[in-house]
């Protein structure tokens, strides 16, 4: 519990310092995607651990959902980082707004996130606690929509570790339960640590 709790703590800190640091102006994209690639997925998973453990099929529209959602994200994101100067702060607005929608969606998995058996229960819960604190972690990263044309240009470092957050998700992910349904799921869930790049050169030993 306490690892989570300084996880969801230190991702809004940790972007929060990255505004601050140097590298390329379109850094933040980067560091979106990548927090997006391992937040969806880690969100919709959840979706399935409670679908396996209460014996019915999975949310899919709110899985949709999620995933349509974040892709609006990204793709916001990509027009804010090359909208001309007085387009900007409205696509900037925009991209805030489809944030909160994607924040919305993890309130919608809470409310559904609910099983009889307390250990997994209490493995959904730290998924979603864990979860939660990359919603932070993407509003730091994103540049103000004031004076917008100056803050898409501010040069940032992407702090962001999809492998830290990734191993601390997996090591509560694959905690035995005792049910054995969803402890078969969950093995099945990993997200990867590492880019689809690393995998293929190291044979796949590096997830």
């Amino acid at each position: 519990m306490r690892k989570v709790l300084f996880m969801k703590k230190t991702l809004a800190v940790v972007f929060s310092l990255a505004m601050l640091s140097t590298a390329c102006s379109t850094a933040w994209m980067s560091t979106l995607d990548s927090i997006l690639a391992a937040a969806a997925p880690a969100l919709t998973n959840i979706l399935q651990i409670v679908a396996v453990a209460n014996g019915q099929p999975v949310n899919s529209d709110l899985e949709a959902k999620i995933n349509a959602d974040a892709t609006a994200v990204k793709t916001l994101a990509a027009d804010f980082a090359k909208v001309s100067s007085g387009s900007a702060p409205g696509v900037c607005q925009q991209l805030q707004a489809a944030v909160s929608v994607y924040q919305a969606d993890q309130q919608l998995v809470l409310q559904v996130a609910q099983v009889s058996d307390p250990k997994t229960q209490t493995k959904v819960t730290l998924l979603s606690d864990l979860v939660a604190g990359t919603v932070d972690a993407i509003t730091a990263v994103i540049p103000s929509c004031q004076n917008a044309a100056a803050s898409r240009s501010m040069k940032i470092a992407p702090l962001y570790s999809v492998s830290t957050f990734a191993a601390h998700y997996n090591s509560i992910l694959v905690a035995p339960t005792g049910n054995a349904a969803v402890d078969a799921a969950t093995r099945k869930m990993r997200l990867h640590q590492h880019s689809k790049l690393v995998q293929a050169v190291s044979f796949g030993r590096l997830q």
